[in-house]
């Protein structure tokens, strides 16, 4: 299955007998995907079992799936990590789900799916689903989703606000609009300015103000916001990937201006929202913005040292200097 409204149906209309498969490294997919099976369970009135490796070691998988329960027609059956138990337990579980039983499973990996016999067995015996962070291209459906059921409308500028502080990631997405609501209450319809006032002083806000320190040649304010930042537990790549899109999008808008491309056709053609142009624009004409080869380096350095264990606060640092030091 790879589309999720597929695949929340099949959970909302899930049946004793089937087994579903559940993996990637966005989670809140995944626990949408189980809340709604956990309601269908009810509906069903199902005993919910959870179980992680470390609880198999006391059960046996066979005589929980044999076993009918006391009190309900069947049991929903949740196991997770389950590309991490033992060799043995894998064995009984592909048996199991090769044959027939009156429960529900749902499976779910500790984070990207392993290609192994083990998790094709799994996957063939019933539904599965990857859960990776939406496509840039597909965020405004989870956005306008989102702030439907959080009971406000975002206007066209409020969206791509949201998006903005988002980064790419669906579960600070989720935790904007539900910030976004909670400060303009139910029923309010909300604009660029109305996200900005709601999620004030948060760290996704703080990492943006890093980024724009950073693009206007403060060094020093920038040091300072990157030790915070990492301090406070920001996660090092994400902050990385953010100051490359923040850089890469203002060095773009750089050369089309100096090509004489006129500032709105600019930023149409970058995909930039307006009400984020002005911004943009004004970064754009400074040296720190420049896309040569040291820079590009930098970035990639960086990128390999935080993937290889070298201490976040050099890695990220070493871009700092880089793209402060063009400025000077």
């Amino acid at each position: 299955m790879k589309n999720f409204d597929a695949m929340m149906k099949k959970m909302e209309s899930a049946s004793p007998g089937e087994t579903f498969v559940v993996s990637g490294e966005e989670y809140y997919q995944s626990n949408r995907l189980l809340g709604a099976l956990r309601h269908r369970g009810v509906a069903l009135s199902l005993e919910p079992v959870r179980l992680m490796p470390d609880d198999l070691s006391e059960i046996s998988l066979s005589a929980l799936f044999s076993e009918g329960s006391l009190f309900s027609p069947g049991k929903l059956v949740i196991i997770g990590e389950v590309d991490r138990i033992s060799k043995s337990q894998k064995s009984e579980l592909e048996k199991i789900v090769a044959g027939s039983f009156d429960h529900i499973l749902f499976c779910r990996t500790a984070g990207r799916k392993p290609s192994n016999v083990f998790m094709t067995k799994l996957e063939s015996a019933g539904t599965s689903f990857t859960c990776w962070e939406p496509f840039a291209n597909q965020t405004w459906k989870w956005t306008r989703t989102l702030a439907a059921e959080e009971g406000i409308t975002l206007s066209r500028d409020g969206s791509q606000a949201v998006e903005v502080i988002a980064s790419g990631k669906l579960e600070r997405l989720v935790d904007t609009i539900a910030r976004v609501a909670l400060f303009h209450g139910e029923g309010s319809t909300v604009n660029s300015t109305g996200v900005y006032e709601a999620v004030k002083g948060l760290e996704e806000t703080s990492a943006f103000q890093f980024c724009g320190e950073i693009l206007s040649g403060k060094k020093g304010a920038a040091m300072r916001s990157l030790s915070l930042l990492l301090n406070s537990g920001e996660e090092p790549v994400r902050l990385l990937a953010l100051l490359y899109s923040q850089w890469k999008q203002v060095a773009g808008a750089r050369e089309l201006l100096k090509s004489g491309i006129p500032p709105q056709a600019a930023a149409k053609r970058l995909g930039i929202p307006q009400f984020r142009w002005r911004n943009v624009e004004e970064h754009a004409y400074r040296r720190s913005t420049c896309a040569n080869s040291a820079v590009l380096e930098s970035f990639a350095a960086a990128d390999h040292g935080l993937k290889t264990g070298v201490d976040p606060l050099a890695s990220i640092a070493s871009v700092v200097l880089a793209l402060t030091s063009a400025g000077e």
